[in-house]
């Protein structure tokens, strides 16, 4: 007697499986259409590319390592110049033994580095 509420519940299940898989389906389907056509994916890189890159490394590399180990003029007409990271900090720690000079040495150094460039008349 239970052999038609049997069928129709073995249906019903049989209904739902489908469906589900029917859903995980869609969802790789559309999951694998975004990662293949999704404009956000970077290129390959190829072995001149990875050269390329490498040797771009390399110059900024060199470049950092100059900037932090030798003096050089950042800006000649308000006379700031750049010193190397070692003088740096010998210099703040004398210039820092005494805090009040040391904080108005700053807001001067700061005032001259933001102060407006002089008007250059071209005629």
């Amino acid at each position: 007697m239970n052999t038609g509420t049997d069928k129709a519940a073995e249906a019903t299940k049989s209904r739902y499986v489908r469906e589900i898989i029917g859903v995980v389906l869609v969802a790789v389907l559309v999951g694998w259409v975004i990662s293949r056509y999704s404009p956000s994916r970077p290129s390959v890189v190829g072995e001149a590319r990875g050269a390329e890159r490498a040797k771009a490394l390399a110059e900024l590399n060199v470049a950092n390592t100059e900037a932090l180990t030798h003096y050089g003029r950042l800006d000649p007409v308000r006379k700031i110049v750049r010193l190397p990271v070692a003088e740096a900090m010998k210099l703040t720690v004398k210039e820092w033994d005494n805090p009040a000079a040391g904080r108005s040495n700053l807001l001067q150094r700061v005032d001259k580095s933001i102060a407006p460039l002089p008007k250059i008349d071209f005629e």
